[in-house]
């Protein structure tokens, strides 16, 4: 059996890269304003000057900003409008959608920019007489996805090499590190593949209780592994007891149940994932069991020389509207379907060829499972070879956690409820990623 170690932006915030959404538009407003606060300090000394990028533009810039409501501690947006306001100015904004996700609270992750995307890309589509047109909405999104990859490479530059030796850091590598190359839970895995799995041990051992039934071998004359295994579930009923002894917790003394194959499928566009590479630094892993291991960048990376360019968009051709944008016959609706990006490189046949090569189980590190991303997901969870899909979920410091949350967005991946509730872990069986 085979293992993905699916990965959202939880993972690289849990190792305290800034990644998030509001990262990112605070890092970005936190820039203009220190814009503004250079041009008071005397960069701009004509009067009726302009401040101007490629999103926003301040107008009629006084020669000699009055000052007498700017603080030094104001680095937000709302602080900045506010100053603005003061002096009788304006900030208008170039880029459309960079003010909708401004100006929306509700907007606080990754998810949730693509899918205000995707509601404005069907507003333009339904409403003839929207104003926000499409060719527009699509060249003011990719500004966005500009400014969110030049932002991630900052962030990124120092990261994997300035990982920290602390010992929190280690500890928390040390945690993760066992998770992502532990042994398989039976009890994690739907009923069908657990009838499988000891179909397949019994097989193993058939000859073995036969011969010894039928006196044809000695008990000495079995490797050690089939002896223990035929001593501890014994000769009467082997195949329920086999079954019974893969489900419980002690399952690992009898049997193998190290993946044979991680897949690291990484939704962000960092490589945080190469932090558990090297299983050979966790001291509690046998080497003889190692695992092969391949990464797939679905959404691409930050690298501009791997060919793997950053996937932003939507992913949720289940959508009832979907469909009618295919027969708009207009292909400016579908530039950033994330679908039809995935044609531009081989990450998702290869993906196909891990999920067709065996059966596999799936942890969540750190993603959302929102809809933006459905369509894949949905391809991930019913596969007839998926087994289990296994969040590991956020512990804050309130004790609270976001278990429920995951499950509430995976639940909008399945087609089938049934099949939901059979390869879902139960929070019981479950455990924080850090």
């Amino acid at each position: 059996m085979n293992r993905i170690i699916l990965i959202g932006n939880g993972f690289d915030l849990a190792h305290g890269m800034s990644t998030s959404y509001n990262h990112f538009i605070n890092d970005y407003w936190e820039k203009i304003i220190e814009g503004v606060r250079n041009n008071i300090n005397g960069n701009i000394t004509t009067r009726d000057s302009i401040l101007e990028n490629d999103e926003i533009k301040i107008s009629n810039i006084p020669s000699h900003w009055n000052i007498g409501r700017w603080n030094d501690e104001c680095t937000t947006f709302e602080g900045l409008i506010d100053f603005l306001k003061h002096l009788n100015l304006k900030l208008e904004f170039k880029n459309i959608f960079l003010e909708i996700l401004t100006r929306k609270k509700s907007i606080q992750n990754w998810v949730d920019i693509e899918k205000e995307y995707y509601y404005l890309l069907k507003e333009s589509y339904k409403d003839e007489n929207c104003s926000y047109k499409i060719d527009v909405l699509n060249n003011d999104f990719e500004r966005i996805k500009q400014l969110l990859e030049d932002y991630l490479k900052g962030i990124e530059n120092n990261f994997l090499n300035n990982f920290s030796n602390s010992e929190n850091s280690l500890k928390l590598k040390s945690s993760i590190g066992s998770k992502i190359y532990s042994e398989f839970k039976l009890k994690d895995f739907t009923e069908s593949s657990i009838n499988k799995k000891a179909e397949i041990e019994f097989q193993n051992i058939q000859n073995d209780i036969k011969g010894l039934k039928d006196g044809m071998i000695e008990e000495a004359e079995l490797n050690e592994e089939s002896r223990r295994l035929i001593y501890r579930i014994g000769k009467e009923k082997p195949q329920k007891e086999i079954r019974k002894l893969l489900v419980s917790d002690y399952a690992y003394n009898f049997f193998n149940l190290m993946p044979e194959e991680i897949l690291f499928l990484n939704f962000n566009y960092t490589f945080t994932e190469k932090l558990y590479l090297h299983h050979n630094e966790f001291d509690y892993f046998d080497s003889k069991k190692a695992p092969k291991k391949q990464i797939i960048h679905i959404h691409g990376t930050t690298d501009k020389h791997d060919g793997n360019n950053v996937i932003f968009g939507f992913g949720d051709e289940i959508d009832d509207d979907y469909k009618s944008i295919e027969n708009l016959n207009d292909n400016i609706y579908l530039e950033n379907i994330k679908s039809i990006k995935y044609l531009e490189t081989d990450n998702y046949k290869r993906l196909l060829e891990f999920l067709n090569s065996g059966d596999y189980q799936i942890f969540i590190f750190g993603h959302s499972c929102g809809i933006s991303d459905r369509t894949l997901l949905n391809t991930l969870f019913e596969h007839k070879h998926c087994c289990s899909v296994k969040p590991f979920y956020h512990k804050k410091a309130d004790g609270t956690d976001n278990y429920s949350d995951i499950v509430r967005n995976i639940t909008r991946n399945f087609n089938s409820k049934s099949v939901l509730r059979d390869k879902v872990v139960n929070k019981e069986y479950c455990e924080p990623l850090s």
